[in-house]
């Protein structure tokens, strides 16, 4: 094969395998609700989908930002069970919107959803957890981010309890690394003072993937320093009313960015 022919297959076949494995991810950020009075409805759910969009190194046809109207539960059961099933990939979920729990079950609530017919029209807990136990199972790397309980009350539905139930996912097989914005009976703060208009989780999180929570200044982020940058930050920007959790099995070591 003539020299220049094979440097031009060489860098084609170098594009294919970073396309391959570039990074997916799908971001949630639901902040108004076609069924909840507008005291209900959340500030900056929306603004830290986008914003995390914006940091992460994901191709854009890899990329899937859902904020307000764009977040109805057809639209968030499509664009998870689009994920791609490949031991090579790494995948970022962000779901920063309302968890409730009734008597039947818990569920994130979708721009759609109504108080009144949960079962129905949100997304149930249940199925979230038997997307990523089986489907997301074979993904190399996942790391799920969730902010659901923005609200103490929302009618007659408990929030306080949809951690639990997100906290479940990481007993999936594979490596996992979850991060929830609060303990169950906590609520997680939102407000200007973070970062000009955000959850202080998703701050937190911005933050430490940009940056800041390269502990050991070697130019990468890891699981591991993400986590203990995450849980100090977000204590000390709500005065030690709010403490995150992780979950799942990811090594500590592991590079994040």
């Amino acid at each position: 094969m003539p020299l220049k022919r094979f440097l031009v297959a060489l860098a084609l076949t170098v594009v294919a395998h970073a396309q391959t494995h570039a990074p997916h991810a799908v971001l949630i950020g639901i902040s108004e609700y076609a069924h909840l009075p507008k005291d209900l409805w959340l500030q900056y759910a929306d603004a830290d989908a986008t914003a995390l969009g914006k940091l992460l190194a994901v191709p854009p046809a890899n990329l899937t930002v859902l904020t307000n109207a764009q977040a109805t539960t057809v639209a968030i059961r499509a664009a998870l069970h689009a994920l791609p099933k490949d031991p090579n990939s790494t995948i970022y979920v962000l779901i920063a919107a309302h968890g409730t729990v009734d008597n039947q079950g818990a569920y994130i609530l979708t721009y759609d959803s109504d108080p009144a017919n949960m079962a129905a029209t949100a997304l149930p807990m249940a199925e979230l957890q038997t997307l990523v136990q089986q489907d997301l199972a074979a993904a190399g790397h996942v790391v799920f981010l969730a902010d659901v309980c923005r609200a103490a009350t929302i009618g007659n539905l408990k929030t306080a309890t949809v951690g639990n139930a997100i906290e479940a996912l990481g007993e999936a097989k594979g490596e996992m690394l979850g991060l929830m914005a609060a303990r169950p009976a906590e609520v997680s703060f939102e407000g200007p003072q973070f970062g000009g208009g955000h959850g202080a989780f998703t701050w937190a999180v911005l933050e430490g993937l940009g940056g800041k929570a390269d502990a050991d200044h070697d130019g990468a982020v890891t699981a591991g320093e993400l986590i203990d940058y995450v849980r100090g930050s977000v204590s000390r920007l709500t005065s030690g009313k709010q403490h995150p959790r992780d979950f799942g099995d990811m090594d500590n070591a592991t590079r994040l960015r």
